[in-house]
């Protein structure tokens, strides 16, 4: 018997989904107890000698603490009574997912669950946080926020994909990222955070709305027709701070269309046209030459008393947000070649309340599941923190730390908040979430993925994809010339030139040199050797890598898309909403071919170890669900084991991933 008829036709199991469902809801809601509450009048641990705020344990353990006595005591105010405390495997599983994205295989459960050590949850924090896999998961978050592709309009999006990921690698701050992204300057292979504005290249307005959007919260793109109806934006708000970026270009333009009008003449092959499309995408188009003009024009339908239609305005910064600058279209004393440096040092000054708010709040949500205020991004003068003391405090921590988001999450992560028990009574949308309890959240698309593969494969994290294809010359869909010129030495001699004739004759040189390329140099040096086995990696591995090191997004139809990742076109733009495909893929499709079909999947090969069957279904929910199977659960498996013999893995695998309990993080 197949496991998806088994689990639609068998009453037995209907029986069993039932139970189980409300023995995990009758078990949530019984273990009120009292929230931890800690002597007020404990202080934060002072810094110590050189070591950093951010690598003190003892003020991350002071930080944690403080942030409960704040939740406590909103409690108290609103006579809240919270949740206990989370048991060891709904700790375990809410750890993983939410720190690393993917539920712990096997051996990692049962190393963790039969640890006895009292400090084994903050043990835990402190190795997912230093692990490959956050890097990995927090790339995902990166990518949605910036809307970060594999691909621009006409040119490949690695440079930016790879500066992100090794922006997460080296743990920069959010400070810094955020800074380098928006005054980046150069070519896409020296500088990847150019990818920032070169992704939306023509559409410079529209960036701006995104910049204000993603970093402060506040979303002015209304103001770009008209005065804010519901908001205290101005449409001179929006076109000062729109000019700012005016005027960025790409480098060496004129000679980007030397070469296109070459690539139109007779004669010219398709080969030698491909590789000067290469030349022009790749090093003149994915640029940014200058910092832009700090001047932009109103548009000639402008009808507020404050400017007249096609006058010329400076860049001037929001009002209320720390220190206003502005770049003057009369001052001679201003440069302004300098105008979006000047917007950078604002953007991220601590002294502009907004920018800390909203990155501690998108932290906060990230980690808890419910942001203090609600939506993310459109903070408003009518806004309110569901906890205004804790969101204080929260942004008084970020500027502690100096915006290191790791130590900003490990120390959220560790806190007594983090490990309330569920709480199974859903919260409406956008209504103030005062944290009594973790809200039961699906998990996202690249979350489900992930996870589903640490049961078919050992090893995920070890799977380096996307990204790490280095600086490989790519024609034509593979890598040429390794070990022998790379995209660098590429950009570089391309911008050494300074004639079309020049540029033609080196693109002319370039295709001969593709064209009798013959492989791997053996003196391409340690870097192009572990450049051209990343790229072997995705031939090697298929999709069987996590999302973070896929396609960026995937297409239309991949099981991904299916489960709500973002097309990357708006800014956090995945969902978790349910639909049939998603049922059909789990019962007969992606997931029945790929595991409860696939007898060599991991999941199985651990149950196989199992000498008896109550081991076997010992093994499933551990390697599924992340705990031991209660009494009836392992009652009603024994007899699925005794009435179907050798289909019985295979059914109750399909039955495991198909709960609720899997499919969401609790």
């Amino acid at each position: 018997m197949g496991a998806h008829s088994l689990v639609a036709d068998d009453r037995q199991y209907k029986l069993y989904y039932l139970i189980m469902n409300r023995i995990r809801i009758s078990t949530a809601l019984a273990v009120f107890t009292v929230f931890l509450i800690v002597d007020a009048s404990s202080q934060l641990a002072p810094r110590s000698g050189s070591v950093s705020k951010s690598q003190s344990v003892e003020f991350q353990i002071e930080s944690s603490k403080k942030i409960d006595r704040l939740v406590g005591a909103d409690f108290r105010r609103k006579q809240i009574r919270p949740l206990g405390k989370a048991t060891d495997s709904e700790f375990l599983r809410r750890a993983y997912l939410n720190a690393i994205g993917r539920i712990p295989s096997y051996e990692e459960s049962v190393e963790f669950l039969n640890d006895q050590d009292p400090e084994k949850r903050n043990k835990l924090i402190d190795q997912l946080l230093s692990s490959y896999g956050y890097n990995m998961h927090m790339f995902n978050w990166w990518a949605d926020l910036l809307r970060a592709t594999d691909t621009f309009e006409n040119t490949s999006g690695a440079p930016y994909i790879k500066w992100i990921k090794d922006s997460i690698a080296e743990n920069k701050s959010y400070k810094t990222m955020v800074h380098q992204l928006v005054a980046a300057t150069g070519g896409g292979w020296q500088n990847g955070a150019v990818g920032y504005y070169v992704r939306d290249t023509g559409m410079l307005k529209d960036n701006m709305a995104n910049t204000t959007r993603i970093f402060l919260g506040t979303r002015i793109e209304c103001a770009q027709c008209h005065n804010h109806p519901f908001d205290s934006w101005k449409q001179m708000d929006f076109y000062q701070m729109a000019a700012f970026t005016n005027g960025i270009k790409t480098a060496k333009s004129h000679l980007s269309n030397y070469l296109e009008d070459k690539e139109d003449m007779d004669g010219v092959s398709r080969e030698l046209r491909d590789v000067s499309r290469l030349v022009r995408y790749a090093v003149y188009d994915f640029s940014i030459s200058d910092s832009g003009t700090g001047t932009i024009k109103l548009p000639k339908d402008y009808k507020y008393r404050d400017g007249a239609p096609g006058e010329r305005v400076g860049a001037k910064s929001l009002s209320h947000f720390g220190k206003t600058v502005k770049v003057s279209t009369r001052s001679k004393s201003t440069d302004p070649g300098k105008a979006r440096q000047k917007f950078a040092d604002w953007l991220v000054n601590s002294e502009n309340p907004r920018f800390t708010k909203v990155i501690a709040n998108r932290m906060w949500k990230r980690v808890m599941g419910t942001g203090l205020f609600e939506p993310l991004d459109n903070f408003s003068s009518a806004s309110e923190p569901s906890n205004p003391s804790l969101m204080s405090y929260l942004e008084e921590l970020l500027i502690d730390l100096d915006y290191d988001l790791k130590a900003f999450q490990k120390i959220l992560y560790k806190s007594y908040a983090f490990q309330l028990s569920p709480n199974t009574i859903q919260h409406p949308d956008r209504a103030a979430y005062h944290f009594n309890g973790r809200q039961l959240k699906r998990l996202s698309a690249e979350q489900i993925w992930d996870s589903l593969l640490t049961l078919k494969v050992d090893n995920l994290d070890e799977r380096k994809g996307n990204g790490y294809g280095g600086d490989a010359i790519i024609y034509r869909g593979r890598p040429v010339l390794v070990g022998k010129k790379s995209m660098k030495d590429l950009y570089n001699e391309v911008m050494a030139l300074d004639t079309g004739t020049e540029v033609w004759d080196y693109t002319k040189k370039l295709h001969d040199q593709i064209k009798a390329d013959k492989g791997v140099s053996k003196g391409g040096g340690e870097r192009m050797q572990m450049m051209m086995m990343a790229y072997n990696s995705s031939k090697k591995y298929g999709s069987e890598m996590r999302a973070s090191e896929l396609k960026s997004p995937m297409p239309n139809g991949h099981f991904l898309r299916q489960f709500g990742q973002s097309n990357r076109e708006v800014i956090e733009n995945s969902s978790t909403d349910s639909d049939v495909t998603q049922v059909l893929s789990i019962l007969n499709g992606h997931v029945e071919r790929h595991i409860t079909a696939n007898g060599n999947a991991k999941v199985f090969r651990v149950m196989k170890k199992g000498k008896t069957n109550e081991e076997k279904i010992d093994r499933a929910f551990i390697s599924i669900l992340s705990r031991l199977p209660t009494n009836l659960e392992k009652e009603i498996f024994l007899e699925e084991f005794k009435s179907n013999g050798a289909a019985a893995p295979e059914n109750m695998v399909s039955a495991l991933i198909s709960t609720a309990e899997f499919m969401f993080l609790q």
